[in-house]
């Protein structure tokens, strides 16, 4: 399995990640924060299905302008993927004629059907795209949110997506048959937590309390570092004392399978 952390920030600093997206095996992408942008347009053609985790504008903010560009080459409709709440919120507020155009609505002029389908997916059950099994899992977050575990015949990542202190998903990873890696959220400094709290996310020393919680070995990468905190969170990691947790390095593509575990070789360490 393939997993890359698309770039939020097309000048520099190239590290800092304001939006959210996941691509996985160049075909598959978990949000939409910065699809739009972040691939060139042979790329941007080969991703056919969104998966989104919640409403939020950092992880949707380019889905828009991605459809928009891929519309006039394509012959079968863009998929997403999202619950119930998460697609109510895509058609009411965005794809609704006055934000965007409602894509559900236009013909294809290279194919049959419209731009866009919408796929409803609920927490808990497991459902397929091509040869990925990905099983929704609900967070604890300010608005519906579920993370991911996504598996293939080698492998296994969970993506934790925006979330506070939480156990369904430290649960289900821990009864999955092969673990390799978990992108968990580490967006404030110590310092901020009850920020952290209100707004549901984790500090680096809410992470070392929910990796307590997971019982298996796989490699942990940060990311939904905030980029005015990115320094002193870098920092706080480094001090946790945890070899096997590093923040995820954007634009790199790392690769899960085999039984093997990643090492932090290309990731960005804490330090």
């Amino acid at each position: 399995m393939r997993v890359q952390l698309l770039p939020s920030n097309l000048s520099e600093p190239t590290r800092l990640q304001p939006t959210t997206t996941f691509l996985i095996d160049g075909t598959l992408a978990i949000d939409g924060g910065s699809l739009g942008y972040a691939l060139n347009a042979k790329d941007q053609l080969r991703v056919r299905r969104i998966v989104v985790t919640h409403s939020h504008n950092d992880h949707i903010a380019s889905l828009p302008s991605f459809v928009a560009e891929v519309f006039p080459f394509i012959s079968q409709p863009i998929e997403i993927y999202g619950t119930g709440e998460v697609l109510e919120s895509l058609r009411n507020h965005v794809f609704n004629d006055v934000i965007w155009p409602d894509f559900q609505a236009i013909e294809l002029s290279r194919g049959n059907g419209t731009g866009l389908r919408y796929v409803e997916i609920e927490a808990g059950k497991t459902f397929h795209i091509d040869h990925l099994s990905l099983t929704p899992v609900r967070v604890n977050h300010v608005v519906p949110t579920v993370g991911f575990v996504v598996e293939n015949d080698t492998a296994g990542v969970i993506f934790t997506a925006d979330t506070y202190h939480t156990d369904e998903l430290w649960e289900a990873a821990n009864r999955m048959k092969r673990l390799h890696a978990v992108f968990v959220d580490v967006s404030y400094p110590n310092e901020m937590e009850a920020l952290a709290a209100v707004s549901k996310h984790l500090t680096p020393q809410g992470l070392k309390k929910e990796l307590e919680k997971l019982k298996r070995p796989a490699q942990v990468f940060a990311f939904h570092l905030k980029p005015q905190f990115r320094d002193r969170v870098l920092d706080q990691l480094g001090r946790l004392g945890l070899p096997h947790v590093s923040v995820a390095e954007i634009g790199h593509e790392y690769r899960f399978g085999d039984g093997q575990v990643e090492a932090n070789s290309g990731s960005s360490s804490p330090r």
